[in-house]
């Protein structure tokens, strides 16, 4: 399955914490990962994963969850090999995410991965499983896509 096959849209009014309401739900009670499906023009920044993890911070309280539970991000793209630029500008924003999440005090709330393939959710987890990833990612079968749609932009 590809990631743009058997999505789940995401409205534009839902707000990240919706979004995470349904991160927690696929990995509590499907033992699925929710897979943010983004499109290549999209580069999401570091005050977009400060603001998930923040976020984050809010729902745990609101849902009872343990406080030291995190939320792992799972980023997964289909660059090649040889496409060695765009790797070093992937690692790059990594690296400005995660100094961002130091000088403000998250990263104990969320972590950041560049990975191959998105993690499956463990059942007595101390983390939340949450992927991202590009449209024609090969997606495993406990992967649920949501396809993020722009206006405009097909």
């Amino acid at each position: 399955m590809t990631a743009t096959q058997n999505t789940s849209a995401i409205s534009t009014d839902n707000t990240l914490k919706t979004l995470l309401c349904h991160a927690v739900a696929a990995n509590r009670s499907e033992q699925k990962t929710l897979a943010l499906v983004v499109p290549k023009i999209v580069s999401l920044q570091p005050a977009f994963f400060c603001d998930l993890a923040n976020s984050w911070r809010q729902l745990r309280d609101q849902l009872g969850i343990n406080p030291k539970t995190i939320l792992r991000i799972d980023y997964c793209t289909a660059e090649a090999g040889l496409d060695w630029l765009r790797g070093f500008r992937r690692r790059f924003d990594l690296y400005r995410c995660r100094r961002a999440f130091q000088r403000q005090g998250l990263s104990d709330s969320i972590s950041l991965t560049n990975c191959l393939v998105i993690s499956r959710p463990a059942e007595a987890s101390e983390s939340v499983v949450l992927g991202i990833s590009e449209p024609g990612v090969s997606l495993p079968k406990w992967v649920k896509p949501a396809q993020m749609s722009l206006p405009g932009i097909s």
